[in-house]
């Protein structure tokens, strides 16, 4: 069965329909009719938005992780009572 780059892309970097649908502001089913190949005009500008709006957010979130991660890699197995300790 063939499928759609976009989909092949999604599935293998655990992007939801939910999370490209947010980054543009269309609802989940716009973004699994465009999957399964039922596309407008400006589709494919929609859809490579979305993707770079999440790769934006999760590169983000990636860097927040590396920066907690080193002021606390010599603290990872120490109990912390809050987030706040941290």
């Amino acid at each position: 069965m063939n499928i759609t780059v976009m989909r092949f892309l999604r599935i293998k970097h655990g992007i939801t329909l939910q999370e490209l649908a947010d980054a543009i502001n269309v609802s989940v089913q716009y973004i699994s009719d465009v999957e399964l190949g039922y596309k407008s005009g400006n589709s494919l500008n929609m859809m490579q938005k979305a993707f770079e709006s999440v790769i934006s957010q999760r590169n983000k979130r990636f860097q927040e992780l590396s920066a907690d991660f080193c002021n606390n890699r010599d603290r990872l197995l120490d109990l912390s009572a809050t987030e706040e300790d941290l």
